[in-house]
């Protein structure tokens, strides 16, 4: 007995519980008569024990209450969620959809309808969403607040959060005064606005939504009066009883979505305050979206006013000059069945003014051929720089862009540009332009030209003189002239003033005095000292008059043109300057020693690489010991060419790379040797190298060694070690592992590549023992140098040997699998430069 309040069952037990519960375990006489006693040990108590409770949610009550709540839940949720909650969702997806005008071609217009033909893209719903949206009713379309039209149109499909519409359809006019309004803002305006109402059904999640509400603003380019406007081709092709035949073909780009075929459509021609007559353009057909070829025709008017023909005058010289000429295009009507008035369009057409941009496709050259047969030169000491030039007899072919009868009868005011080698000497100025006749039918011009000051600019007083030398020494010279006249001239459209441009190469007879003009060849360098380069040459000398010439030992002077460079070379020595008429062979030694360095390095370079120079031959009194002829040698003057090496040489003849593992890894220094070869016929010294080298135009390295050696001539020598130190850094590797590998995979194991090299030379010509030799810096590039290089591992190492651990990704693979060894590189170069080379992925997914 635990409690004085327990209960007692019929057998006088206590029980700790009411005897109405009956589950309880207890362990009857059978079960201990039939030994079970051991099974049941957990079970066994003096007195019986109250069971194991199931929870309260297992419990029958509380399952019929859920089961009931769920039931009032649904009934009232689920007509929520399906007329209240779906309609708004589908209302408030239809609100915030977009839809964009791709095309709206209109076509077939009439006073109350139009076919438009539309392809428009509708967006902006999310992309979980598929449904059908059917327009219940016609949409209408407003602008400005006005309704102006009504169409049909097809049921959307939305899938993927977008949808399109295309479809021809009708559209009824409803407001004809407001709707020739907006085709005037169609034409004129840069943008309009349309509004879309309309109601829609949606079928989406399984369910039909009515009675929607659709009303979309589009915004829209408008044709901003064809502002865009370009000339193809300007054309007058014949006259006409009223003035011209004119024929434009101009390309219109249309910014707008909007298209509409406009058949027939006449302009009227303007400029300033002259009208100019009207065209015609036929089959008008703009395209939304897309560029239209305009062909206009049409009659321009003869001019009869001052005013008016001023304006024509300044119109046709800058379309001559090439100066864009703002004329206006104003609408007259349009028949767009080529027949018939459309009332709303023709409102909108005869509103319309255009800007048409006169300008020629590509620049005009009036005056071509202009050739001047005879110029005097008179300079007086007063006025070195400003000489009289006077020409009896100068004439040009003229050829204008039109073809209509033109007839000039005066040409004045001109202004020309003499231009010299492309240096502008001065400008002349002639006031009037004497007995000029014009003979059309054979496009030609003949006219005097009166004696004229030629004021040389400041700027150009050497390039005058050069010239001068050129007219007076030479039979033959010339020049460039650039500028422009005035011209009267009597057309179909009125008597025009024209400024006429032109550009014109003009050939002059010089006074020939020196029409000796050497030529040179075999130029041979043959020894040095610390004064000069010695070369000998074979000079030729053409002697075009009857007399010869015994002149015994000559010294000269030679100047010429390196780089863009002129300056004194040296001297000629002809050991005896003897020729009759014809052409007679001396040998000469020239002594090279321009006292301009960079004149000098400039020389020896482009004389290396087989140029040409341009070099003038001098003397002076003191030329030769003969007297009678110091006046002839002070005067002369011989234009000559002078060849470089031909052919030009290679200089570097090929280099050897090996770089190690150690120096590619730390400071990407690959030691090179290279070939060189002598050129010269005596000894060349290499005292210091500058190069950079290049690969398929990609920065590869570059040498800066001081390590010198000699060549004997004609020979070939390899240099000391060399070091080409090859960029650092991120970008180097990628063009490395992307770009220069691939192409050339064979450098993993060792292979030939064809580099470009830019180098700058410091040499020593004609060393000899107890001899100093002539100092100079040859700048020389070559192509296809080939190169052996063997590179162990490539540049995706960083810094150190001690960084590679960092760049462990995986096992390095055998360097026989190009491939996957390149992959492998490129995993390391990554690892190397996280940093650089997340950003290098980054601009890739961009």
């Amino acid at each position: 007995m635990t409690s004085s309040t327990n209960l007692v069952n019929e057998k006088g037990q206590d029980l700790p519980y009411p005897e109405a519960d009956t589950e309880y375990n207890s362990i009857s006489d059978k079960e201990k008569e039939a030994g079970d006693n051991e099974s049941f040990r957990e079970y066994e108590y003096d007195s019986a024990h109250k069971p194991y409770q199931p929870p309260f949610y297992r419990r029958k009550k509380v399952i019929w209450t859920c089961v009931i709540g769920t039931i009032i839940f649904l009934a009232i949720f689920v007509p929520l969620l399906i007329f209240v909650i779906i309609p708004k969702i589908a209302q408030a997806m239809l609100n915030s959809s977009s839809m964009t005008i791709i095309q709206l071609n209109m076509t077939n217009p009439g006073e109350t309808s139009l076919t438009v033909s539309v392809s428009a893209e509708v967006g902006g719903i999310p992309k979980i969403f598929s449904a059908d949206m059917e327009f219940t009713e016609k949409v209408l379309v407003s602008w400005n607040g006005q309704a102006i039209g009504s169409m049909s149109l097809d049921p959307v499909h939305v899938s993927g959060g977008k949808g399109n519409i295309l479809q021809s359809t009708s559209f009824a006019i409803v407001n004809k005064d407001a709707f020739a309004a907006f085709a005037k803002d169609m034409l004129a305006a840069d943008g309009f606005e349309w509004t879309l109402t309309s109601t829609a059904t949606l079928k989406a999640l399984g369910q039909t939504i009515k009675n929607l509400e659709v009303n979309k603003v589009l915004k829209m380019n408008g044709l901003s009066n064809f502002s865009n406007l370009k000339i193809l081709k300007f054309d007058l092709p014949a006259d006409a009883p009223e003035g011209a035949k004119i024929s434009i073909k101009a390309a219109i780009a249309n910014p707008s979505p909007i298209g509409m075929s406009l058949g027939t459509i006449t302009l009227d021609m303007s400029f300033e305050t002259a009208y100019l007559g009207r065209v015609v353009a036929k089959d008008v057909t703009l395209i939304g979206g897309q560029p239209m070829i305009l062909n206009l025709e049409g009659t321009l008017l003869k001019q009869t006013e001052q005013v008016h023909l001023d304006e024509l005058s300044l119109l046709m010289s800058n379309y001559l000059g090439g100066i864009v000429t703002p004329a206006k295009a104003k609408g007259v009507s349009v028949l767009p069945d080529g027949v018939n008035a459309v009332s709303w369009l023709t409102s909108a057409v005869t509103a319309m003014t255009m800007t048409v941009p006169l300008v020629s496709p590509e620049p005009l050259n009036v005056i071509q051929g202009l050739n001047i047969v005879d110029m005097g030169l008179t300079v007086r000491p007063d006025a070195p720089w400003n000489p009289i030039a006077v020409s009896n007899a100068v004439s040009a072919v003229f050829k204008l862009p039109f073809n209509i009868s033109i007839n000039i009868t005066q040409l004045a005011n001109a202004t020309m540009t003499l231009i010299y080698k492309g240096t502008p000497l001065a400008d002349l100025t002639t006031a009037v332009w004497n007995q000029t006749t014009s003979d059309m039918a054979n496009n030609k011009i003949v006219f005097t030209m009166p004696p004229s000051p030629l004021n040389v600019n400041a700027n150009a007083h050497e390039a005058f003189q050069a010239f001068l030398t050129e007219v007076v020494q030479n039979t033959d010279s010339g020049f460039e002239i650039k500028g422009s006249a005035d011209s009267v001239a009597n057309t179909p459209l009125g008597v025009v003033r024209l400024k006429v441009p032109f550009t014109s190469a003009v050939a002059l007879k010089g006074i020939g005095f020196a029409s000796v003009s050497p030529t040179i060849s075999n130029v041979t360098v043959i020894g040095g000292n610390a004064d000069y380069v010695t070369l000998s040459a074979n000079v030729g000398i053409n002697n075009p008059s009857i007399f010869s010439v015994d002149a015994g030992p000559v010294s000269l002077t030679i100047s010429g043109t390196a780089g863009g460079m002129t300056g004194v070379m040296g001297d000629v020595i002809l050991p005896n300057l003897k020729f009759a008429p014809g052409l007679t062979n001396l040998n000469a030694q020239v002594r090279f020693h321009p006292a301009d360095p960079a004149f000098r390095d400039v020389f020896f370079s482009e004389f290396v690489a087989g140029k040409i120079f341009d070099c003038t031959i001098t003397g002076t009194a003191q030329s030769t010991d003969i007297v009678s002829m110091a006046p002839v040698l002070a005067a002369l003057a011989m234009k000559t060419k002078v060849p470089g090496i031909i052919p030009a040489p290679r200089l570097i003849v090929s280099g050897n790379g090996a770089p190690s593992i150690g120096t590619v890894i730390g400071n990407r220094q690959i030691p090179l040797t290279v070939s060189v070869l002598n050129p010269l016929q005596t000894t060349l010294a290499i005292n210091e190298i500058k190069a950079q080298v290049f690969w398929e135009g990609n920065f590869f390295g570059a040498i800066n060694a001081a390590v010198p050696f000699s060549i004997a001539l004609g020979a070939t020598a390899t240099s000391p070690p060399l070091v080409v130190q090859a960029p650092s850094g991120f970008e180097f590797g990628l063009f490395m592992i992307s770009t220069f590998l691939p192409k050339n995979i064979g450098v993993l194991s060792g292979a030939i590549v064809n580099v470009d090299m830019t180098s700058n030379i410091d040499v020593t010509v004609g060393a000899t023992a107890g001899v100093a030799g002539y100092s100079a810096a040859i700048s020389y590039n070559q192509t296809a140098v080939p190169a052996f290089l063997k590179l162990d591992l490539g540049f995706a190492k960083k810094r150190s040997l001690e960084s590679t651990s960092a760049l462990s990704t995986r096992a390095e693979p055998s360097v026989e699998d190009g491939p996957e060894y390149l992959q492998w590189l490129q995993e390391a170069l990554f690892a190397a430069y996280p940093e650089e080379a997340k950003a290098y992925v980054a601009t890739l997914n961009k």
